[in-house]
Formats: structure tokens, sequence, C-alpha cells
């Protein structure tokens, strides 16, 4: 392995909305990067909770491009291992092990050049059980085709920007909850105010999304959301 250095500006703090914040006492974790001195793009990424336990750690070949290369680890608040995955230059590449918070193993996926082989899943009691995704993205009851119907369906043109000839693509961001619910409705990009309030309208009032699950656990998701206007 690669000799690392610290530099000291390269120390990050976290509230628990993973905002930076100024000092340790404010932060509910902390971030150390470390780089090889004779290239600075290899880099040592150990993430902390404020209680100095490591939560994660994860090794790039390319910093600035965020290429991983080696063993990713994450850890629990008590120290048991939670997650181990094989990366080479950037991509999946060997095993990919989840274990529970008892320190059973949860899930062993082999992958080759990020494609998934085979795996297993436990039980936390280390019986086999029937396999789940690693990742499962939240997505519109019906998926992609119904999320497009329920946009044509429920968007109206306004007639000011009809009559001017304004098209364009608001690109709006959200936050899919644990309970489906959308919330945190943010413009990213817009193109004109009638058709960027109109975007956020019709994303704030969708309907509750399937959620999505990480390792089996229900997450919060963000998700960017493109809306075209098209007259033609």
């Amino acid at each position: 392995l690669p000799t690392f250095i610290i530099l000291a500006q390269d120390t990050t703090f976290f509230n628990s909305y993973w905002d930076k914040v100024n000092n340790k006492n404010d932060a509910s974790y902390y971030r150390i990067l470390l780089r090889e001195p004779a290239d600075t793009n290899l880099a040592l990424e150990s993430m902390y909770y404020a209680s100095g336990q490591m939560k994660s750690q994860r090794y790039f070949s390319n910093y600035s491009k965020k290429t991983l290369d080696g063993k990713y680890k994450e850890w629990y608040k008590d120290g048991i291992v939670k997650t181990e995955i094989d990366y080479k230059d950037g991509k999946k590449s060997g095993k990919l092990l989840t274990y529970w918070n008892n320190g059973k193993p949860k899930r062993i996926d082999i992958y080759e050049n990020d494609k998934f082989m085979e795996g297993k899943c436990m039980s936390s009691e280390g019986n086999d059980t029937t396999y789940f995704e690693y990742e499962e993205m939240a997505k519109f009851p019906g998926g992609e085709q119904e999320l497009s119907k329920y946009l044509i369906k429920e968007i109206k043109y306004p007639k000011k920007s009809r009559r001017k000839g304004i098209e364009g693509r608001v690109f709006v961001r959200f936050v899919v909850n644990k309970d489906g619910t959308i919330s945190n409705v943010k413009l990213i990009k817009g193109v004109h105010q009638e058709l960027d309030e109109e975007a956020m309208r019709v994303v704030t009032n969708m309907p509750k999304w399937e959620p999505g699950r990480f390792d089996g656990d229900i997450i919060k998701t963000a998700f960017n959301l493109p809306i075209r206007f098209s007259l033609k």
C-alpha cells in the first residue's frame, strides 16, 4: 500500500444532515483525508462518528474523480463491521459482504468488473434466507412508464408561456421519505418562472412512491427529475 500523509485542511466536520460545520463540537461525523506524497490523487478517506469510532474507510486511485480502488469498509457505531466491498479501478470486483449488527453475515455477493455474478443472503440467526437486492431505488407506483403518464396528465402548460413559445426542461430535486411521501422539493435548474412553478407543483402533488431500500433496510432517497415542457 502507498504511504499516506495527512494534511490539516483535509479534516472536515459534518452535522447529522451531512452539512459541513466549523468544528468537532457541532459535528455528528468527521472526515480525515490522507494523500500519498508523490501522487495526491491516491487517497485514503476515513469517516468517523463524533465519538471517534470509525464509520467507514475507502481508498481512491484518483480522488478528484472519486475512483475507488481497494477495500471499502463500514462499521456500526459500536465498532462491529457492517460492510466490506472490493473495488478495482472504480468497479466492484470481488466480494461484497455485509453483516448484521450482531456480527453474523447478512449477505455474500460476488462481482466481476462491476457485474453481479452470484450471491446469497442470511438471516440474523445465520440461516439462509430469500435473496434481496443490495440497492433498490425508490420508484413511482408502477414504474417509469406510470410516472410519464402522471406527468403528461397533470402538467398544465402555463398560458402565457404557451403564447410566448417558451419551452425547455426544468430540473427538480426532491426526497422520497421512508413512508414514500415526497418532501424537500427544490428547483435545481429552471427555464421560466411559470414553467418552474408548474414543475414544482406537479412534483409536490405526486402520490406516494415505493421507498428505496439499501441492503434490505428502507431508506430515504433523493431524486433529480427532469420535466420537459414542449409545444411540439
